[in-house]
């Protein structure tokens, strides 16, 4: 059971897509090559993995992996852009990871548009949650 392996799988589902590439961090997104902020983008955030038994008696190898990803932009309209980007390249995805069995990714919750005027400069982000569920093979 491997966490890296699950999350691996995502980020490079997500990186298949021309204009996400270059856009996709996990965790906090570094700077620009010039040291300038970055103004679009999106930022994945995965738990290490929930264990549950899927038999009654049997061992908790079950395991299901949550994704919060953050759609960033400067402009509320290229927030959609991205989290569309996102959801065209997650939903229903069904990652291969060796010796697992997965099952077809799932959109759990979105979360409104938001405004963080602190940042410079500011930004407008969207969450979004996916499930990944994955058996034993």
């Amino acid at each position: 059971m491997s966490a890296t392996e699950h999350v691996d799988a995502v980020l490079a589902r997500l990186r298949e897509h021309a204009d996400l590439a270059p856009r996709v961090f996990e965790g906090v997104a570094d700077e620009n090559d010039d040291g300038s902020p970055r103004t679009r983008y999106v930022t994945v955030w995965a738990n290490s993995g929930r264990r549950t038994v899927g038999r009654y008696t049997g061992p908790q190898d079950v395991e299901t992996y949550t994704f919060t990803v953050h759609s960033v932009s400067q402009v509320p309209s290229d927030v959609r852009v991205l989290a569309d980007a996102v959801m065209q390249q997650l939903l229903g995805f069904v990652p291969a990871i060796d010796g697992r069995v997965c099952r077809r990714i799932t959109h759990e919750v979105s979360e409104p548009l938001q405004y963080d005027r602190d940042l410079t400069p500011p930004l407008y982000w969207a969450a979004a949650e996916f499930d990944l569920i994955s058996d034993p093979a």
